[in-house]
This record gives C-alpha cells, structure tokens and sequence, in this order.
C-alpha cells in the first residue's frame, strides 16, 4: 500500500502556475459577488423609495430567486459532468459564467426605475443574475478538488482560493461604503456612485477570471466516454448516499444563514447607530475581514499543528465570546472602536468555521469515490453554493421580518428621497447631508437596540447548532482522509494492473 501511495504522489502535485492563477483569479470574482450579496439591499434601500408592500415584494422575490438558485446549482453540477469539450467540462462554464454576469450587473446597479416599475425589472434581472452567476460559480468551485487529491497541496489551495476571494470581499466591503455613502460618494450621490462601482467591479471580475481559464493546468484524468450522462434522478441518489455530504451540507445551511447577519442587519445599524459616513462600515468590515484573511492565512500551518476538530471548537468558542460582548458592553458603552474589536474575535472564529467546512465538503468527494467508485465533483461541490443561497434565502426572510417590524424602511425612503434628490441636481451635496443627519437623528433608540439584539442572537444559536451536527456525525477527520486516498489509490493501481494483463491476455 505504502509503495502505490509514493508513486501516485507526484502526479499530484499542483503546479505553481496552476496554484497562483486558480487562487489570484478569484479576487475579481468575489468583489462581484460581495457587492452583489452585501450592498445590493443598501442600494435599494437608499435609492429607491418603497413602501412596506413594495420591499416585502423586492424581498420575497429574493427569497424565491435564491431557493430557485439553491436547485439549480445541482442541475447545474449535472451539466459540467455532462460536459466534454477541448478546455475541459470546468472552464467553458466559467467563461460564459463571468461574461453574462457581469452585463447583468451593471444593468441591476444602474437602472434608475422607481416603484413598482423597479420591483418588476428586479425580479427579472435578480433571476438572470442567480443563473448566470450559477454557471460560474459552480464552474470554479468544482475545479478545484480535480486539480490535486495530494492531501497538504488541497489544503494550501484551498486556503490560497479563499485568501484571494476574502481578498476581494475585503476590497470591496472596504472601497464601496466610502465610494457609495457619505462625503466621499463618487458623483456626490449613492445613485450615481453605484452605477460606477458595479462597472468597476465587473472589469474586476472579467479579468481575473480570464486569468484562470487561459492558466490553470488541469490534471490529465483518463474519463470513459462509454459512460452515460448524469440525468436529474441519478444526481438525488450521488447526495443521498452520500452520508457525509448530507450532514457537512446541513452544517454550511446553518452556518451560512448565522454568518451572515452580521453584515446583512451590520450596515444599517452603523447607519443608524454612528451616523451615515461610510468609512464607519469600512473601519468595521476591514477589522472584521482582516482577522479572517488571519485564519485563511494561517490555515494549513493550523492544520498541521491541530486537528480539525479542535480548530473549530476554539473557534466556536471565540464566535460567541464576540457576539455576546456586543450585546453586553454595548449596554453600557455604544464606543465604536468595542464594535470593531468584538468583530474582530468573530471574524477570526467564524472564518476557521468556514475554512474548516471547506475542506470537508472538498473531502466528501474522495469519501464518495471511495465508497461509489465515482468523483462527482460537479455534483458533490454544486452542495456549497446551494447551501450558501439556501442560507442567503433565510437570511433574506430574517432582515424582511426585522426591518418591517422596527419601520426601517420609514426613514431609509427619507434618505432614499434625499439622495434622488441630489441626483436630480434639486438640493446640493451639503443640503443632502444635512437632511439625512436630521432623518438619523430620529431614529428611536429602542430601534437600534433591537436591531443589535437580532444581529447577536440569531447567529449564536444557529452557529452553535451547526458546530454541535459537525462534531457528533461528520466523522472525516485527517485519519480517516488519509486512509481513503490509501485505499483509492490501491484500488487503481489493482485495477491498472489487471487491465495490462488481459491485454497481454488478448495481444498473446
């Protein structure tokens, strides 16, 4: 065993152009999708004026879009595995992904339509953005446990893909409250500044994705074209029996929905609670995103000093540390500065969280070689981004829920009006700031006190929920890994060897 292991080793490992244009290719990427997932509620809200029907229709329609998109990342996951062309079944997708996503973009930030004309063009053009960006996304994804199965190269790539994308998730929620909101707004309204972003972005994106389709090195793996096609039924059966799958993937539901209410309630209670200067977001999101692009950093080292298994139960333990202290300290002191530091101890723990679930969906592909005979990878990776939607779906329904309740949208329409109006050229820059100060200054304190109660509580219980499934029955630990890829590679190399002899059978 241990000489078939040796030999399959250096066929695996990943190359250093593969590695660099794979990971770096990302950044533009995930600068998309942060403005897209982040900003794209705090650009309706304060440029468009709703009312309460109005932005209950604007969010059920994105509750329905992302569950949409959540089942059609496995259809999507049975097209690449159906796929076979000269560039391979992962980087056609990518490409088309990138190019019909980006040209939907810049038409959702750029629209001027108001009222119910607006709420109809969004829900076309959110549909058009989930699959299109589906295309792409799954693409990318599925590529990388196809690019090594070398247990300490699938780590450093994994963590290398998410440093890149933290990065430009980091370059985003950092460039585009300061370009967007407040003193510095390109064009000196949150009208204008968007348009300009969203195209800014989408240059980003194309970029850095063409990057990854004319450089990454795909392994030459040998597939029989005898083999018939995926059809949707075989798909439920490839997740069903994978055991581990099901639960790692129940694990990123819960954890995605609980991590992402920070940003998703975060960006208007800043508003409301420090006032509307977008540099408050920034300080925020930068000490947040700098402390997991720490993990992401740190990760294989991580890795090789502690198990999985206690890298994530220190960081549960840091998550809840930080999200009670910003309840609590809050009571007493509302200092800025506490925020960002409570942040901080999140970012850190919830990003481990993250890096772990990573690798153990990544994980679930040889798990289901091992016990099938099939990768799957399109299938299996299809599982993340359905998870994330999924959980993006329910975040979506808890900010409708909040924000109806406390009448946000009261005083985000006065600020929505105030903008436009700038954009018109009716009032000046400073008038429009002056406006929007004495709108916040209205804004009662139990408004923010509850905002930041909801902010805290529901992604403590989720989280906690999903570290509680993923330590009692995802059971791939580093040993169990280790073995798989063992026995997988034995198994080839048995089966290459009877191969050759019933050719020598047959030449004989």
């Amino acid at each position: 065993m241990t000489k078939v292991n040796t030999a399959a080793e250096p066929a695996q490992k990943i190359s250093k152009r593969t590695l660099l244009t794979y990971s770096v290719g990302g950044i533009g990427r995930d600068m998309s999708y942060t403005l897209y997932s982040t900003f794209l509620l705090t650009f309706i809200l304060y440029t468009k004026s709703l009312s309460d029907l109005q932005f209950t229709a604007i969010s059920i329609i994105m509750i329905i879009c992302r569950i949409w998109d959540a089942v059609n990342d496995p259809i999507m996951g049975v097209i690449i595995e159906n796929t076979r062309t000269k560039w391979g079944k992962f980087k056609p997708w990518i490409f088309i992904g990138v190019i019909s996503n980006s040209v939907v973009l810049v038409s959702l930030f750029s629209m001027r339509l108001q009222s119910w004309s607006f709420v109809v063009f969004f829900a076309f053009m959110y549909l058009i953005w989930d699959i299109t960006f589906t295309m792409n996304d799954i693409g990318y994804w599925s590529m990388l446990p196809s690019l090594t199965s070398n247990s300490k190269d699938r780590n450093l790539l994994t963590s290398l893909a998410n440093v890149f994308a933290g990065m430009g998730s980091i370059i985003s929620v950092s460039l585009i409250p300061i370009l967007t909101v407040g003193k510095d707004t390109i064009g000196g309204n949150t009208v204008t500044a968007y348009a300009c972003v969203s195209a800014i972005i989408a240059c980003c994106f194309i970029g850095g994705q063409m990057m990854t389709v004319f450089g990454v090195q795909e392994r030459n793996v040998c597939v029989d074209k005898s083999e018939p096609s995926i059809g949707l039924g075989k798909i439920v059966k490839i997740i069903i029996k994978n055991d581990q799958l099901l639960w790692v993937a129940l694990v990123m539901l819960l954890y995605n929905t609980g991590s992402a209410i920070i940003t998703g309630l975060g960006t208007n209670y800043i508003y409301f609670q420090y006032g509307y200067n977008g540099s408050f977001v920034t300080k925020f999101v930068v000490t947040f995103g700098a402390a997991s692009g720490i993990i992401m950093l740190l990760f294989p080292a991580l890795c090789a000093k502690l198990t999985r298994k206690a890298l994530i139960t220190i960081a549960i333990i840091m998550v809840i540390l930080g999200y009670s202290a910003i309840f609590l300290i809050s009571l007493i002191s509302t200092n800025y500065y506490i925020l960002c530091v409570c942040g901080a101890f999140i970012g850190l723990g919830q990003s481990t969280i993250y890096m772990v679930l990573t690798v153990n969906i990544t994980n679930t592909v040889e798990y289901n070689e091992w016990k099938t005979g099939s990768r799957n990878e399109g299938i299996i990776f299809s599982i993340r981004p359905f998870m994330a939607k999924m959980g993006s779906a329910l975040q979506s329904a808890v900010i409708m829920i909040v924000y109806l309740a406390l009448g946000v949208t009261d005083f985000t329409n006065k600020i929505s009006d105030a903008e436009n109006s700038m954009y018109k050229g009716i009032i000046t820059e400073g008038e429009k700031l002056n406006q929007i100060n004495g709108i916040l200054a209205s804004v009662p304190e139990k408004t923010t006190l509850y905002m930041r109660a909801c902010m805290v509580a529901v992604p403590m219980i989720l989280l906690l929920a999903s570290y509680i499934i993923l330590i009692k029955k995802c059971t791939i630990d580093e040993k169990k890994y280790n073995e798989m890829v063992a026995d997988i590679a034995q198994r080839k190399e048995l089966k290459s060897q009877s191969c050759a002899a019933e050719e020598t059978v047959t030449v004989d």
